[in-house]
């Protein structure tokens, strides 16, 4: 497979997706991969709330602008991502909804300037994880549960374009 690499600026990114985690303690798991290099950035989310690389991708530049200006809503990137990713500013809500979760595909968000430690870790977790990235793509399933979760009433009124765009905004909108 090939290692898709992406580049904001002077930051490098790599999206993974795996098939289901098998871990008691994702938290442990987590932290784990974060101790490999305290140069890379790692956020691991529940593969179920990811609508697509391309959102990922646009969520994170939000994050990076943001800690670029220094107006993020939470004192860490990783921790930013996961906020505006689960359209809350609360943490423990944002854990419960969007939080890596035993027996569910995974999504890891790498991020770094060094892409030496960021191919490192990504090494690291294809070591460790079955990759699908399959599991990262736009659904009609994610497109209903996510729009549940923010509150539409009905999401017919978007295509998987036009909804990708409305969760760009509302991944700008969460503040402190």
């Amino acid at each position: 497979m090939k290692k898709q690499i992406y580049k904001l600026g002077d930051t490098f990114i790599s999206i993974i997706g795996t098939q289901a985690i098998k871990a008691k303690d994702t938290g442990k798991v987590i932290d784990d991969l974060r101790r490999v290099s305290n140069k890379v950035s790692l956020q691991a989310i529940d593969a179920n709330i990811v609508y697509g690389i391309e959102y990922l991708i646009e969520v994170l530049k939000i994050t990076l602008e943001s800690e670029r200006r220094k107006i993020m809503i939470a004192n860490r990137p990783e921790t930013d991502l996961l906020l505006r990713l689960s359209y809350t500013n609360q943490i423990s809500l944002a854990l419960k909804y969007a939080g890596l979760k035993n027996n569910s595909c995974g999504c890891f968000v790498i991020f770094s300037k060094d892409k030496s430690q960021l191919l490192k870790l990504r090494n690291n977790i294809e070591s460790l994880f079955e990759v699908n990235n399959v599991v990262l793509r736009p659904s009609k399933t994610k497109r209903e549960m996510i729009s549940y979760r923010i509150g539409l009433i009905s999401n017919v009124i978007f295509n998987d374009s036009t909804f990708t765009r409305y969760l760009f905004e509302r991944a700008s909108l969460i503040t402190r």
